[in-house]
């Protein structure tokens, strides 16, 4: 579910979502930089006009809010989703304290796209410093003699209504969080990444440890995580500090004192004040994030101060001056850091691997490694990569880390596979319905896995010479397992006529089973050809293996042992279900024969905690499934056939088509979330937690129809109707009342 209860939730923000809606893809990047750019600027100046600090003084002190390097370099980065509308909350505020209305329908729209930022840390922080600042504003407004501003029922209405619209985003992104051990991940991770002392030369020279554009990234190992140029960037301009040090002096700016209250504080975090860190580190929203990063709300009190500063120039020709010169600087830190593509560079190609992947069967999950589609790219082209299609779980990173002790760092939710130490005979990968598992051409580690993996089917004699049209046949007989493909060493040495080709065809029982064409560049990739043993033989079976040459000349290798009427050809028993399926372009494609349908009816069951389930190697899931679903205990059933066809495959939605002549187990490698609804013959059934992770289903006999669908925030969708009609109500009267004023009396 996009968005919803997933570690994409951020994309429903409204600085994400209308670029994706309303421009080409190439041009999404651009249009986030530009609306967050923008809209930063736009609240951040009539925040500081509602504070009056002047026109002047107001853009200077938006141009550092929006500009920003702290920010800048987090512009495609979902922090800023909230980080951007830090000035429109102080904006609100202000407005309300100096007892000015705000339109509902705004109120809402920014609460709302606040409560849709997707990143929590960046939310509660701007959600602290607006409170602090309503405290302090009623503490000195008390000399007013008002208890309250007039209009604050209308802010605290407009935030209720949006809270209530948010639900259903917001109440599986807190089930997400709970599931994906995020929280656990992060105990203590914010005493541990604040800056050194020497960091703050950054504020002055934003390259000191080097730039990702110029390739000469040196770093600081004492940071640790904050060890890229991202985290290390605090750069506000160099002629920002001073004025905001002058904006001290600005007798008229009220709450200066505050706004240099609030650096101080900033400045403490980032920096490790043993006092002030050790507090606020069991603060709710810091105390499982980088305490440097609190440095994101350093730009509102400098450009507060740098307003104020501003407006003790007498002359506004040299503030202009100040003002371009601010924003020429912070542009250059920004601009250095996104490179420019033409539009044509930045479509996502359409390459032969993913054209390839795109036009196989679905539905299927990849494998690939190291930094092939990373990170987690996949998504893009529209194809399932096992290392993302289930987010950050904490469960699901434990499985990956069963099959490569490498895929997580620990501290990242980025999972990358290393194929020196992946798993591939691992039953999990059957599990995981993975299909293709992908290498650079210039590794080959798998192909000598396989190669490794693969001893003689028969006793090898010699080499044979083969011609154009020549036919050799030879039965294979499957007497000893494993045996899951036939490798058949080949050299095409000359190709003659159009569409050369080696036709390799696999019967059983006179029919065909499995048949496909190497062309030449096919065969030389590897030297050998490979043929899929199962799931056509078995043990104690025997299969006939035709090879027919159609404009190729070249050399097989020659066995003994073959009958009189019987091809000599030699062949490889693969003992590994991994085997070399194609070289393309742009990589190399592995194909898991083990793999095991989304769908799949079991006949046996046993009951397992989690902990045991990774450790139990001896699962054969395409006969067996784990019960893990706490107290469910594995059902009484009787072992029948049955038929299990998947009629519809979408992401939020399958429909399967089951007939048996007894109750029978149906698992899946469908992911058991709370959105998760299952459905026999349109009736709610139980789903069980199965295999850890997903999800299985206890079928009656006969023939049904069972629907796995996903509905977003079931049960929270009333509560934002409710709110979104109540916000409508609200428009309505304020409508009426505006339009009731602006009428001439009579």
């Amino acid at each position: 579910i996009p968005g919803f209860g997933s570690s994409a939730s951020a994309i429903l923000s409204p600085f994400i979502l209308l670029p994706v809606l309303l421009v080409p893809l190439a041009w999404i990047y651009t249009a986030i930089l530009f609306l967050k750019l923008n809209a930063s600027f736009l609240f951040a100046y009539l925040w500081l006009r509602e504070e009056r600090l002047g026109r002047t003084g107001a853009a200077v002190g938006a141009i550092v809010i929006a500009g920003a390097g702290v920010y800048a370099v987090r512009w495609l980065w979902q922090i800023t989703n909230a980080t951007v509308l830090y000035p429109a909350l102080l904006w609100i505020v202000r407005r309300t304290m100096n007892g000015k209305r705000t339109s509902i329908v705004i109120v809402t729209s920014i609460a709302l796209a606040y409560a849709l930022a997707g990143f929590p840390a960046a939310m509660a922080y701007g959600a602290w410093v607006a409170a602090a600042y309503v405290v302090f504003l009623w503490l000195r407004g008390i000399r007013k003699r008002w208890l309250w501003p007039p209009h604050s029922k209308t802010v605290i209405t407009g935030v209720v209504l949006a809270l209530m619209m948010a639900l259903p985003s917001l109440v599986p992104f807190v089930q997400f969080l709970k599931r994906s051990g995020y929280l656990e991940m992060r105990q203590g991770a914010s005493l541990v990444s604040v800056f050194p002392i020497e960091h703050w030369r950054s504020f002055i020279e934003p390259d000191r440890l080097g730039h990702p554009a110029q390739k000469d990234w040196s770093g600081d190992r004492r940071l640790g995580p904050l060890n890229n140029y991202t985290e290390t960037t605090v750069y506000l301009g160099l002629l920002t500090i001073p004025l905001a040090l002058l904006g001290l002096f600005r007798r008229r700016a009220r709450a200066r004192w505050f706004w240099l209250g609030c650096a101080a504080f900033v400045l403490a975090c980032m920096f490790g004040a043993p006092v002030v860190s050790t507090w606020v580190s069991q603060w709710p929203g810091f105390k499982f994030s980088a305490l440097a990063r609190v440095g994101l709300l350093l730009p509102l009190p400098i450009g507060y101060l740098a307003a104020a500063g501003t407006r003790l120039l007498r002359w506004r020709s040299v503030a202009a001056l100040l003002a371009m010169f601010i924003a020429y600087d912070l542009a250059l830190v920004a601009g250095r850091f996104y490179p420019y593509l033409e539009p044509k560079y930045a479509d996502i190609p359409a390459t032969p691997m993913v054209q390839f992947l795109r036009s196989d069967r679905a539905p299927f999950r990849v494998a690939p490694f190291f930094d092939y589609l990373w990170p987690n790219s996949a998504e893009m082209v529209r194809v399932e990569d096992v290392r993302s299609h289930f987010g950050s779980e904490r469960d699901y990173r434990r499985m990956l880390l069963r099959l490569d002790p490498t895929s997580w760092s620990g501290t990242s939710t980025v999972l990358t596979f290393n194929s020196l130490k992946y798993n591939t005979t691992d039953p999990l990968n059957a599990l995981l319905g993975i299909r293709w598992f992908i290498e650079h051409n210039q590794i080959d580690i798998l192909k000598w896995g396989i190669f490794g993996a693969t001893v003689p089917g028969v006793t090898q004699t010699g080499s044979m010479q083969f011609r154009a049209g020549a036919v050799f046949e030879r039965t294979v007989h499957v007497d000893a397992e494993p045996f899951w493909a036939i490798e058949l060493p080949v050299d095409v040495i000359e190709t003659r006529g159009p569409n050369p080709r080696l036709e390799v065809t696999l019967l059983k029982g006179g029919a065909v089973v499995w048949s496909r064409s190497f062309t030449h560049d096919q065969t030389k990739a590897v030297g050998k050809v490979y043929v899929p043993l199962r799931p056509y033989a078995r043990l104690g079976e025997s299969v006939k293996l035709r090879v027919r040459s159609i404009g190729m000349k070249g050399w097989l290798l020659e066995a003994k042992n073959a009958s009189a009427h019987e091809s000599p050809i030699f062949y490889g028993r693969v003992t590994t279900p991994v085997i070399f399926d194609r070289q393309l372009p742009d990589g190399k494609l592995f194909r898991n024969l083990a793999e095991l349908p989304r769908f799949r009816a079991v006949s046996k069951l046993r009951k397992l905690n989690d902990d045991e389930f990774l450790a139990a190697r001896d699962v054969d899931f395409e006969t067996e499934a784990v019960i893990t679903d706490d107290p469910v205990l594995p059902p009484s059933l009787t072992p029948a056939h049955a038929e299990v066809t998947l009629a519809h495959y979408a992401p939020n939605e399958q429909r399967v088509l089951t007939q048996s002549p007894a109750p029978f187990y149906l698992a899946s490698s469908e992911k058991l979330t709370p959105e998760l609804r299952v459905t026999i013959d349109g009736s709610d059934a139980r789903a069980i937690e199965t295999d850890m992770l997903f999800a299985g289903v206890i079928v009656p006999s006969g023939r049904h129809e069972i629907v796995f669908s996903r509905r977003i925030a079931r049960g929270w969708w009333w509560v934002a109707a409710l709110g979104a009609g109540l916000w409508l109500v609200a428009i309505g009267f304020e409508a009426r009342r505006r339009f009731t004023s602006s009428r001439p009396p009579g």
